[in-house]
């Protein structure tokens, strides 16, 4: 298994996320704006609250003993939430190595439950049937659905699933006005239609209006904590928050967004 940042990366996102998890480790606005719109502060860097991660566990069926993987995990405080809460043993990889560093040097006192490494997605090397559960929290984005979806499925035990948020809209690769709408319903999203190609059944829980709203949250809040932020010297952390905000909320104006909780189960053998 490898243990070099990946290079199906960019180095600007490299570079983004390395400063991302350096800063708000020691963060008080971010802190504060975590515990305000999620819940909790675990970091976050998406539109996850911690209901939504309830509600995740919840479809997952995940039992206590049993074994997850968390895609795209960051700094693993969401990972081991997550661990906590079902009793599972979680491993969490990332392609950002100050995160996982973050992740191992806060659990040393949990490594029977819990395990991270620097690993990509697109190159996911664990022997089959390694998991019950795949979790992708807002991270499927980072390869490619051929690349991935497959090694998924092959870490999965037959009879497990993987659950993923995803989100589909215009954003400021795909604006407005060329975004294809007819690719916001559940099964033709680039998920959907990955998964319906592959011939893998799959149930969703539509989150669109509710991230809708947690964008306004976001805006809100956001804004409020911008003279923290800047005297943190951490105004681009602000300036992300408010960034993603004002792209979720324009797009789903415009009727070009939409969010989905997505279940995935891998047949057991011989199933139809």
């Amino acid at each position: 298994m490898t243990q070099d940042p990946p290079p199906a990366q960019t180095s600007s996102e490299m570079e983004f996320y390395q400063r991302y998890y350096a800063a708000v480790n020691t963060s008080h606005a971010n802190a504060q704006y975590c515990e305000r719109l999620f819940g909790a502060n675990y970091c976050q860097h998406g539109f996850a609250e911690v209901a939504h991660l309830d509600h995740a566990l919840q479809v997952s069926g995940l039992q206590p003993g049993q074994r997850a993987l968390d895609l795209g995990c960051g700094n693993g405080l969401i990972t081991e939430y997550l661990c906590d809460r079902s009793g599972a043993h979680f491993t969490g990889i990332d392609f950002i190595p100050e995160a996982i560093r973050q992740a191992n040097e806060r659990t040393q006192a949990k490594k029977k439950a819990l395990r991270f490494q620097v690993m990509d997605m697109a190159q996911l090397d664990f022997p089959p049937g390694s998991f019950d559960t795949v979790f992708a929290v807002d991270t499927l984005y980072f390869a490619p659905e051929e690349q991935v979806l497959p090694r998924i499925f092959s870490a999965l035990k037959p009879g497990g699933c993987l659950v993923a948020f995803w989100s589909q809209g215009a954003d400021p690769m795909t604006p407005l006005a060329v975004f294809d709408r007819a690719t916001l319903p559940p099964d033709c999203t680039e998920l959907g239609a990955a998964l319906k190609k592959r011939g893998w059944a799959f149930q969703t829980w539509e989150y669109s209006l509710a991230d809708y709203q947690h964008a306004q949250r976001k805006l809100e809040i956001s804004q409020a904590l911008r003279a923290e932020f800047e005297a943190e010297g951490n105004l681009f952390l602000c300036d992300n928050h408010i960034g993603e905000a004002r792209g979720v909320i324009e797009a789903f104006e415009a009727q070009a967004h939409a969010r989905y909780l997505y279940r995935v189960e891998k047949p057991a053998p011989g199933a139809v």
